[in-house]
């Protein structure tokens, strides 16, 4: 191979933790330079052959390297700062599929030495506004977040199986007797040891909602001075403003129909029906407020549109409603959309 565009020595020295800040400016600007991926791969791919041949690496778990790899690839780790070492993150991502593990042991080897000098990282997973998102846990965990949702929990996850949620997620709790399987949000938090349920809690909504699918879970306040143990089809729902909640038994596909890709109402109120219209599409709504009539809805919807949807909500209630395009604010890609009901005039 010809001799290379880089200093090779400068990025073994980057890997080994030698390396000054001069060098860590080098190192970054070589690895968003797609000119010399081919390179880099290269080069790395050798230091992973190397990297087998070392004895105690059959001793080694790297179970957790290549969890937070994938990760650091697929989500947005809190402990990771925005900037250049988020641009070489950004770089990986785009030639994972042709470096392959080779990359993937190499940069999480070195985010494991790195690891070690903090006393608290965390991995954060969001799903970004009108979409959904898979997860996987570290402990076996599994669930889905919904639009404009984030969990976020220690790197530690193994031995401490705590997860804080900002908005709606489902999970189905890998079962542990020995390690409780804890969801805070900031007004509640749940404890289970292997269940399936589903918390929504936005900030800018006044109730957080639990939903129980599956097994046994203790509800309890934020400052813990009340609490409920729920079971399957019971429905917790905590008022932020009174500081209180009540409880009914419901039926919990209602619920969980969004992490199949459906918007289910149940004879549900307008101003529910525009709140999850709100999430699902992410929009604006804005109920007039002389519909103080108790208008309600039964209708399941799949794939539909916006316009599909608005359509039958004006067909079976006595709404019309109208569209208007927001002017774009700062740090947004697109103009969102503001759906404004009103009463019906003909």
């Amino acid at each position: 191979m010809a001799t290379t565009g880089f200093d090779k020595e400068k990025i073994i020295n980057y890997y080994n933790r030698d390396h000054s800040e001069e060098d860590k400016s080098y190192i970054t600007e070589i690895f968003c330079d797609e000119l010399h991926e081919e390179e880099i791969k290269s080069l790395l791919s050798g230091q992973f052959d190397e990297l087998l041949k070392e004895e105690y690496i059959e001793k080694r778990n790297l179970d957790h390297i290549l969890y937070r790899i994938h990760y650091e690839i697929n989500t947005k780790s809190k402990a990771q700062k925005e900037g250049k070492y988020a641009s070489i993150v950004k770089w990986a991502y785009r030639i994972a599929g042709m470096l392959l593990l080779p990359l993937a042991f190499l940069i999480g080897l070195h985010m494991n030495k790195e690891t070690q000098l903090k006393k608290e990282a965390w991995v954060e997973i969001k799903a970004p506004a009108w979409t959904r998102a898979q997860f996987s846990l570290p402990d076996g965990t599994t669930g889905w977040l919904n639009s404009s949702s984030s969990i976020k929990y220690k790197e530690d996850f193994i031995h401490d199986r705590q997860i804080a949620l900002n908005g709606e997620a489902f999970f189905d709790v890998f079962k542990d007797k020995h390690r409780p399987f804890v969801v805070t949000t900031n007004d509640i938090s749940v404890e289970v040891l292997g269940t399936r349920f589903n918390i929504a809690s936005y900030d800018n909504e006044n109730d957080v909602e639990v939903i129980l699918e599956e097994g046994k879970l203790l509800f309890n306040t934020a400052k813990r001075n009340k609490f409920y143990i729920m079971h399957p089809n019971d429905l917790v729902t905590f008022n932020k403003t009174n500081k209180d909640f009540t409880t009914e038994v419901v039926d919990p596909n209602k619920y969980l129909s969004w992490t199949d890709g459906m918007l289910v109402f149940r004879n549900d109120p307008l101003d529910v029906i525009a709140r999850r219209l709100e999430r699902w599409y992410n929009i604006d709504v804005e109920v007039d407020k002389t519909l103080t009539e108790d208008l309600r809805l039964r209708a399941t919807f799949k794939d539909e549109s916006l316009e599909e949807v608005l359509g039958l909500l004006k067909r079976s209630l006595p709404i019309d409603y109208k569209i208007e395009i927001q002017d774009l604010k700062p740090n947004e890609i697109y103009a969102k959309k503001k759906v404004i009901i009103l009463p019906r005039t003909h």
